[in-house]
């Protein structure tokens, strides 16, 4: 166990690292900032720009990964998560994590490796709130977090620019152009951090207004997340409750049923969680654990968001307080990475997925600039779950109504934020001296991105055909809960 004195939230961050998933030893810097500034200088010689802007086609079956994937979650959700994923080329892109992941195994890395978000495409970025309820905006999915050569994340956002802003029917041209721009404010991140010393780049923050005045962005462009920040403002529990739930007869709160998106669980299941949550509490801070001995839980629904994640084993859990006041808790079923999917295993395996989310919540407060105090874990019945509130303060951009100016603001933001994040392993000297200034890392990036977006079209095109032809047989279910 390592302990951090983290002074962003006044309070000591307790973080679990686990050797298996989030092993951070080949992170480790022995050498000062200008050697590894110069061994990143010298790591061009052996994998030149131009290699990582070769897209190297692997033989493989999207449909058969998906179906691998789809085999660990709930067959009753498998068609509604179809629904979703078949909406557009980006949604299909959002919810196969594990085809790209198989892609990139074959690629032409760097091997100057980070602690990587895994999945960092354009829509798994969003508003937050600290601790102290200021408005951040920052990276918020971890499901895949690992450590990863830094271009994984990169090559990701710079391939969802794409797809997002051709759903939004922007030119190729113009994207082709974000493409490389966002890459080069990525280079300015990375930069930008190596100006802070150490402590100063994991104090840095991203409130909103900050992140643009870092970007050297004038105040003007920013007006349209004004009513994105008046709307997460305004998410609490307290509208959770109003929004998710109903009064019965007896008076009691309780969640609403909306089959088969949210449904209440068996008296089993309902149980087994109460068992988790209390398990839960001790991996929370202990002046969380402290608050939370004034709830008691009294409701719990499945209920499943997301594309990527559709269909995990997902709950809402109500809490109420001794003054009647209520607080949602999230728990989320944390699966392994999708690269640890191979080709040969038909199933995730029960023994695979402990400790899952032990390696997200990990990843999440290394990631994030300040993380949710309620994050914590709990195993149970063979699966990993991560817990976290619900809609507190939390908002995304619907990027369909972006006209192209702010798209191009908010990839940019993306980018930059990705940096930021990066800049936390002590790797990030190295990134600087390999990538530089240099306007061929950008070309690189964008060549791979052009090339790799024609990849995922082709997948999409051959998943929705499939689709159609009934090929998507129904899984079996790897428990005989269902609720589990």
């Amino acid at each position: 166990m390592t302990i951090f004195a983290d002074n962003r939230h006044n309070r000591t961050k307790e973080v679990h690292f686990m050797v298996k998933e989030l092993d951070l030893t080949e992170l480790h810097v022995n050498h000062d900032v200008k050697t590894l500034h110069q061994n990143g200088k010298s790591r061009r010689d052996k994998v030149p720009f131009a290699h990582l802007g070769v897209y190297k086609v692997s033989t493989r079956d999207a449909n058969e990964a998906i179906k691998r994937v789809e085999a660990a979650l709930i067959p009753e959700l498998i068609p509604m998560r179809h629904q979703r994923m078949a909406a557009s080329a980006f949604a299909f892109f959002r919810g196969t994590a594990e085809v790209m992941a198989g892609d990139m195994v074959h690629q032409t890395r760097s091997k100057i490796n980070v602690v990587a978000s895994g999945d960092a495409h354009i829509g798994n970025f969003g508003f937050y709130a600290s601790p102290e309820r200021r408005l951040l905006f920052d990276l918020n999915d971890f499901d895949e977090a690992g450590v990863n050569s830094f271009e994984f994340d990169l090559k990701r956002l710079l391939v969802s620019i794409v797809l997002a802003g051709e759903a939004n029917q922007f030119k190729d041209s113009k994207l082709i152009k974000l493409v490389e721009r966002a890459s080069e404010v990525y280079q300015f991140g990375i930069n930008k951090a190596m100006s802070f010393n150490t402590l100063d780049r994991f104090y840095v923050s991203s409130e909103i207004h900050e992140l643009f005045r870092e970007m050297q962005v004038d105040a003007e462009p920013i007006a349209f997340v004004q009513p994105i920040i008046k709307k997460a403002m305004q998410h609490n529990s307290e509208r959770v409750v109003d929004k998710f739930t109903t009064t019965d007869a007896l008076g009691h709160v309780m969640f609403r049923d909306v089959p088969p998106k949210s449904i209440h669980v068996t008296d089993e299941t309902y149980k087994a969680i109460e068992t988790g949550i209390n398990d839960y509490r001790q991996t929370t801070r202990p002046d969380v654990n402290l608050l939370l001995s004034n709830y008691h839980v009294t409701d719990i629904i499945r209920h499943s968001v997301g594309v990527g994640s559709f269909g995990t084993r997902c709950y809402l859990v109500l809490f109420t307080s001794n003054d009647n006041s209520h607080l949602v808790l999230q728990v989320k079923e944390a699966l392994p990475t999708r690269e640890f999917i191979l080709p040969d295993k038909k199933r995730i395996t029960l023994a695979q997925e402990i400790d899952e989310g032990q390696r997200i919540i990990d990843a999440q407060r290394i990631l994030q600039k300040a993380s949710d105090p309620f994050l914590g874990h709990f195993n149970l019945n063979d699966h990993s779950y991560y817990v976290r509130q619900f809609r507190d303060m939390k908002e995304s951009i619907d990027l369909t109504t972006l006209d192209w100016q702010n798209f191009k603001l908010y990839a940019q933001a993306c980018a930059y934020l990705l940096a930021l994040s990066h800049a936390q392993s002590p790797t990030v000297p190295t990134i600087q001296g390999y990538i530089g200034n240099k306007a061929e890392f950008n070309t690189a990036m964008s060549e791979w991105t052009a090339e790799y977006v024609n990849q995922v079209k082709q997948d999409y095109q051959n998943f929705v055909e499939a689709l159609a032809n009934h090929q998507f047989e129904p899984v079996t279910p790897t428990t005989d809960n269902p609720d589990n």
